[in-house]
C-alpha cells in the first residue's frame, strides 16, 4: 500500500516480527466498546526514515480493520488486517521526524498488542 503525504511517499510492505524497540502497548480485552487500540509515544521522538509496525489484535472472525501510524497529529501511513490474522508487521519507509501515535482497530471483547521499531 502507498500512501502520498506532503508529496512524499510512504510504504508499508510486510516485514517479518520482532521484538519492539520503540515502544509497545497492551490494550486488554473491553466489553465497553472501545474500538481502537492507541499508543501514543510522547514525548520519544521518531527520527526519521525507516518505522516497523507490529499489531496483534486477538479474534477468530474474518473482520477487516487497519492500522493508522500518525506523526505529529498527521497520518503517514496505514494498512489493513484482518482480526483473524496471526501477528504481523509491516515497515513505512522515508517518514517524517516527530512524535509517533499508532492506533489499531479491534472488536468488542478483543484485546490487541501494538509495538513500532526503528
Amino acid at each position: 500500500m502507498t500512501t502520498a503525504v506532503a508529496s512524499t511517499a510512504v510504504v508499508a510492505t510486510l516485514a517479518a516480527p520482532a521484538q519492539a524497540a520503540g515502544g509497545t502497548k497492551y490494550c486488554p480485552s473491553t466489553s465497553g466498546g472501545e474500538p481502537w487500540c492507541t499508543m501514543d509515544l510522547y514525548p520519544t521522538r521518531f527520527p526519521g526514515g525507516t518505522i516497523s509496525i507490529d499489531v496483534d489484535v486477538s479474534g477468530n472472525t474474518p473482520v477487516l480493520t487497519r492500522w493508522n501510524l500518525y506523526i505529529d497529529g498527521g497520518k503517514v501511513c496505514s494498512a489493513e488486517f484482518l482480526h483473524s490474522d496471526p501477528p504481523r508487521s509491516w515497515v513505512c519507509r522515508n517518514v517524517r521526524a516527530g512524535v509517533p501515535t499508532l492506533d489499531a482497530g479491534r472488536a468488542i471483547g478483543a484485546w490487541a498488542r501494538l509495538g513500532l521499531r526503528w
